[in-house]
């Protein structure tokens, strides 16, 4: 028993070593400290735009029926918005974590308010509730899909300090978008995971109050579903470049109507 005991005690005081020695070489999290904004008006009159890219190459995100990772569709949406934006005469467009690098949502929006965005637009492609999807094979691997839903969404916080403004936002944006895209209404499914309110039906408007990319902006900020990747239709088709053209066009014409109109 004695010698028992001692091989317990032994373990223990190994455990406590490993989480000590763990604890201090784990890298101490600093809280930022809190960023002073002000939006940022150019000379030449043009406000800066935040287009966010959703998730990182490590963390891509949805993958699509075919086994693409999200992150590389919005990655190319966001590099189409900047190359449209890039012409206005309105807008500055800047890029949030152009190489998907590890980031936190919080460091997203704080970049974006540290370099005086006006705006802040999230792009991510959209998934399903795991109940509908179904298994199939794709080059020999095991890939996930389901073809009952289809089309884009924009979503808003209320939490957003700059809710109104968020709002008309996301107005100009789904009604660029309905033009040539259905409402993909599944996120307003009374299911565990779902049960977003819709604001706006006609133009795709979703309410998500605790998305924390949109409730921690400082400005006013909008996220757009683009398409749902894991329906095998919308999969082949949002990786054409004349529907990625469209999508872009539209998240573009809507951040230019949004300065337009003030």
């Amino acid at each position: 028993m004695k010698r028992l005991a001692l091989l317990m005690l032994g373990s223990l005081l190994c455990v406590s070593q490993s989480e000590a020695a763990d604890a201090v070489r784990a890298p101490a999290k600093a809280t930022p400290p809190p960023v002073a904004y002000k939006p940022v008006v150019r000379p030449d009159g043009r406000r800066i735009v935040a287009l966010d890219i959703g998730h990182t190459r490590g963390q891509p995100g949805a993958i699509s029926a075919t086994g693409v990772p999200e992150f590389e569709f919005n990655r190319r949406i966001v590099s189409l918005v900047k190359e449209r934006l890039a012409q206005s005469k309105a807008v500055e467009p800047m890029v949030i974590n152009p190489d998907g690098a590890p980031i936190t949502l919080t460091e997203r929006t704080r970049r974006a308010a540290l370099a005086g965005a006006a705006l802040f637009v999230a792009v991510h492609h959209d998934s399903a509730n795991d109940k509908y999807l179904q298994a199939q094979q794709v080059n020999g691997k095991k890939q996930f899909f389901t073809d009952r839903f289809e089309g884009y969404g924009v979503f808003i916080s209320r939490k957003n300090p700059e809710f109104e403004k968020s709002l008309a936002l996301a107005l100009l944006v789904g009604g660029e978008l309905e033009k040539n895209l259905p409402f993909a209404t599944h996120h307003n499914e009374a299911i565990r995971g779902e049960n977003r309110p819709i604001l706006d039906s006609e133009r795709g408007i979703y309410e998500y109050d605790d998305l924390i990319v949109l409730k921690s902006a400082l400005m006013p900020a909008a996220l757009v579903e683009c398409g749902v990747i894991v329906n095998r239709e919308q999969d082949l088709l949002l990786r054409q470049p004349a529907m990625q053209k469209i999508i872009a066009d539209a998240i573009a014409a809507g951040i230019e109507q949004y300065f337009s109109a003030k």
